[in-house]
């Protein structure tokens, strides 16, 4: 992401306040390793997944978070599937390769939320003033209050959508 992006403003405001935040740069995967990842995953020959993964370091730069939401992607929408007849993974490569897919991680995460109900958007943001674990204590206070009668709803949904562990 570039600095002009809204969660700069925001870290800069909050460090402001004299809130402690921490800024991590992640390198993403080599070409190489995301062969190997991508391999390991179908259980395929690497040399097999090779053109796969070389689109695939293409459209994500290597990002490890990128790279599972644009594989989870490509099985949802069926470019890339297990064949029951041929007892493996296949994919379309020329489909693949045509994929406009965004190289901006939270823009592709704003867009999956923006998929998701209201209550769903509603507990996740909830729960994330919270950090990232929260008590079940709290939760179970969360769901009981009158203020978000759909919290479990969303709870749900967002467990369903694998956005909670």
């Amino acid at each position: 992401i570039n600095q002009e992006h809204a969660v700069f403003t925001l870290m800069a405001e909050l460090d402001l306040c004299g809130v402690p935040s921490t800024t991590m740069r992640l390198a993403g995967l080599n070409e190489c390793d995301l062969n190997a990842m991508l391999a390991d995953s179908i259980r395929a020959f690497p040399r097999t997944t090779k053109s796969l993964s070389r689109i695939v370091y293409q459209k994500t730069n290597g990002n490890p978070y990128f790279v599972k939401a644009f594989l989870k992607s490509l099985v949802d929408r069926h470019i890339l599937n297990y064949s029951l007849r041929e007892r493996r993974w296949v994919w379309d490569l020329r489909r693949i390769s045509s994929e406009d897919i965004t190289t901006n991680v939270l823009y592709f995460l704003s867009q999956r939320m923006s998929a998701l109900t209201e209550s769903a958007q509603t507990a996740l943001k909830v729960l994330s003033c919270f950090g990232i674990k929260v008590r079940k204590s709290i939760v179970s206070h969360l769901i009981a209050t009158s203020r978000y009668p759909d919290f479990q709803a969303g709870l749900d949904e967002a467990n369903e959508e694998r956005l909670l562990e």
